[in-house]
């Protein structure tokens, strides 16, 4: 495994990293001994960076909507803190449907909820969650009273590095250049489908901020499993990946060996974050990672997912 420094932190995290969204329910359901065993997998691997959320959960769940850090709390229980790169974030506390609230006082509050769910008395990085949602109307207080709450907590010690989560690239090329931010996370724009990220690139560089890539699988959609139920996705969109996935069939490639394979193949980016709930599809994903790449069928499917090509889903609008 290979590992990064984090723009102009001193923190070093490993190139694949484990996100627990899935861990929280968010794509299908959780069995709760399984997922713990695939925290440890992780860790067995080489990577050392694990993300989550409070609003990583479903209301319906039987763990309730904080199944993500309670799970991931206790998976990491049992190894030692120092060698282990956790962030969580603030501001969004529930996913299905959406809440937001990026209050002062709500973000420190949810902070301490989140480190007494994880078992730990600090976080080495600190996201507001989706700032951009429900048509931006929390934007302002997001990048107001919450980017203050967290580099006060940061000043507190409780916090290593501050930053945000988003998906709009409306959003997130007017904050980079304009607020300081030691780390920002953006999903769904580094993947066989999407190549936006690299329009961010130049303008996260020269502000030496450190980059978290999320979603290679493009939240789901790019794997035999199909997309989640909340998935802003049409029909014909799903017939183009259809048609991609028995094209892989019949060439003996998964098409999420190419998936993780692309998203961690540009050295600009630091890690990628990639979620499972299971040790086998775990060890699976690290494999590929350390597996030469195949630029001539990377490129044969891009072709094929060409319809697909930086669509914008929109998946804040979806959330209303």
């Amino acid at each position: 495994m290979k590992y990064n420094t984090l723009g102009k932190t001193n923190i070093k995290i490993s190139e694949l990293s484990f996100g627990a969204s899935a861990i929280g329910g968010m794509f299908n359901n959780v069995e709760k001994d399984e997922a713990i065993k695939t925290v440890h997998a992780a860790f067995d691997r080489g990577i050392n960076y694990f993300d989550t959320s409070p609003a990583y959960g479903r209301n319906n769940s039987v763990y309730g909507p904080v199944t993500s850090e309670t799970i991931l709390g206790n998976g990491l229980k049992g190894l030692k803190r120092s060698e282990i790169i956790l962030s969580t974030k603030a501001g969004k506390t529930s996913s299905l449907p959406p809440e937001l609230n990026f209050r002062y006082g709500a973000i420190t509050k949810s902070v301490e909820a989140s480190l007494n769910r994880l078992q730990t008395d600090y976080l080495d990085i600190l996201f507001l969650h989706d700032i951009e949602y429900n048509k931006g109307i929390e934007l302002n207080i997001a990048l107001n009273e919450g980017l203050e709450a967290l580099r006060d907590m940061k000043k507190a010690g409780k916090i290593r590095a501050i930053g945000i989560s988003c998906y709009s690239m409306e959003v997130l090329k007017k904050v980079i250049p304009n607020y300081n931010l030691d780390t920002v996370l953006v999903h769904n724009h580094y993947t066989l489908i999407n190549n936006q990220l690299l329009e961010l690139l130049p303008k996260i560089n020269a502000k030496h901020i450190g980059l978290v890539s999320a979603s290679p699988f493009a939240s789901g959609l790019l794997t035999h499993q199909g997309p989640p139920d909340w998935y802003p996705i049409t029909h014909q969109d799903l017939c183009v990946v259809h048609k991609t996935i028995n094209y892989c069939k019949e060439n003996n490639v998964p098409l999420e060996k190419l998936a993780i394979q692309f998203a961690v193949s540009n050295p600009e980016i630091p890690t990628t974050l990639f979620s499972c709930t299971q040790q086998s599809i775990l060890n699976k994903n690290v494999d590929w990672y350390q597996e030469p790449i195949d630029p001539d069928m990377i490129k044969n499917v891009q072709k094929l997912l060409e319809p697909l090509m930086n669509k914008d889903f929109d998946f804040g609008e979806y959330n209303d």
